[in-house]
């Protein structure tokens, strides 16, 4: 195997029935209704130097730590754990081996119309129904058309027979807590918040890698068949939170001279900040994980990679330091898999005292 370096990863386009056809400013115009851009599923494809054409899921398998760090390694065991606990009489379900599925997914959405209400479940529930982690996700609005809005949670405490009637009433419609959201804004999603969003966004999504969403309700839209689209209403029912969400998060500001560094939210399965940048940046790297940047702005390269909007490279926790230098004025979005002692001793040697820690780590 080669020697690691900074890996640009193909984005793997996926149709959507709320998708758009204009993915401006990132990949233009397109044929099909593109709803979603994915970039660090394990089929995703490397497409720059000597590692060309190779998936990401062969590098995890051959590579391993050196390409993932001691964060994923940890990651994975506890992930093992909870999917081997004993339950109800079931018997255990294996994950697989952590060099096999990265550890979160990143995209791009790209929205026309409103997704379905949905919600996705927690790890417990989702290793035992579904063989698959759970999905936490958050949100970095990367740009909002006027009026723009998300649906977070309700906005009054529903029982859990009134949420199922109120799906197939479609009361549900009024039930939901809608807000609206700019450019900048970033919104963490756990695992059991009951959400959607509407037309004229585009939202850069950090997951846990699990594609698990239970529709609760989708607006009477009809499928490409012409009949109306599965629901999984008795399982949202079983998993969905039932009260408002508090909304977008405030970041935290790491003061940087020359450039901007925001922790915008830390939990178990992935931390996520927001860079942006005018002038050359030598960052140090870190051997308890890996970079993954997705360039919403700007040209330049990275580490002597070209980066344009829309773009994304892992850097493999085994490269010792890296820099990016800008040629117009650059944001992105960066990802990883925290150590949170690591992320909480960060905190407090800026200044920011425990009372603050939880809205960002929670």
């Amino acid at each position: 195997m080669t020697s690691l370096y900074p890996l640009r990863l193909l984005p793997s386009f996926r149709e959507r029935i709320w998708g758009s056809h204009d993915l401006s400013p990132f990949f233009g115009k397109q044929e099909r209704r593109i709803g979603e851009a994915w970039y660090s599923f394990d089929e995703n494809v490397i497409v720059n130097g000597p590692l060309q054409g190779r998936t990401l899921g062969e590098l995890m398998a051959a590579c391993g730590r050196g390409l993932l760090g001691d964060s994923a390694l940890s990651l994975a065991a506890k992930r093992r754990a909870v999917s081997n606990a004993p339950r109800s009489g079931r018997s255990p379900v294996s994950p697989g081996p952590f060099t096999r599925s990265f550890p979160i997914l990143a995209k791009l959405l790209f929205t026309s119309d409103r997704l379905s209400v949905q919600v996705h479940p927690k790890d417990d529930y989702a290793w035992a129904n579904e063989n698959s982690p759970g999905k936490t996700e958050m949100w970095y609005v990367a740009a909002a058309g006027p009026g723009a809005r998300v649906a977070l949670g309700l906005n009054r405490t529903l029982s859990r027979d009134g949420l199922r009637k109120a799906a197939v009433s479609g009361e549900i419609e009024s039930c939901l807590n809608w807000v609206e959201v700019r450019a900048g804004q970033s919104i963490f999603v756990p695992a059991g918040t009951l959400h959607t969003v509407g037309p004229g966004l585009v939202l850069c999504e950090i997951q846990q890698n699990s594609d698990v969403t239970y529709r609760l309700f989708d607006f009477g839209r009809r499928g490409a068949d012409g009949k109306p689209r599965e629901l999984h209403i008795a399982k949202a029912v079983e998993v969905a939170e039932r009260q408002p969400h508090s909304g977008s998060i405030e970041p935290f500001r790491f003061p940087r001279t020359g450039w901007t560094r925001e922790l915008l939210v830390a939990c178990p399965y992935f931390a996520v900040e927001h860079w942006g940048w005018e002038q050359k940046i030598e960052h140090q790297g870190h051997p308890d994980h890996a970079n993954l940047f997705i360039f919403l702005q700007g040209e330049g390269t990275v580490a002597g990679q070209p980066y344009t909007p829309g773009d994304a490279y892992l850097i493999p926790a085994g490269l010792q330091s890296f820099d990016l230098s800008p040629e117009l004025p650059s944001k992105a979005i960066r990802a990883f898999v925290p150590n949170l002692n690591v992320v909480r001793n960060e905190l407090a040697a800026s200044g920011y005292g425990v009372q603050t820690w939880p809205r960002l780590l929670p």
